[in-house]
């Protein structure tokens, strides 16, 4: 089923302007963490954070970083990531 809804002209050239906006920021979000695949080890982990490799080891031990042990090596879902650092956000 197609509507058409005739909407005032200030108010369709805003609505498309918010929507190039939302396309655009999301497109950078998705270029600029590219280089990161979705599982990253230690090391493209802790750039991926912008933090010391030591630093992350360290966050390690001490707080409940998501990740996944397959035969002694660390696997980190780049989307985990993200949502344990939202979880400390104060």
């Amino acid at each position: 089923m197609q509507m058409n809804v005739d909407l005032p002209q200030k108010f369709e050239q805003q609505l498309q302007e918010s929507v190039v906006k939302v396309v655009s920021d999301t497109v950078e979000t998705l270029s600029r963490n590219s280089k990161y695949g979705e599982y990253m080890d230690k090391s493209q982990c802790s750039a991926y954070l912008n933090i010391s490799r030591s630093t992350f080891d360290k966050w390690l031990r001490n707080y409940d970083v998501p990740y996944t042990l397959i035969g002694g090596t660390y696997r980190f879902k780049r989307s985990e990531i993200d949502k344990f650092m939202l979880s400390k956000q104060k």
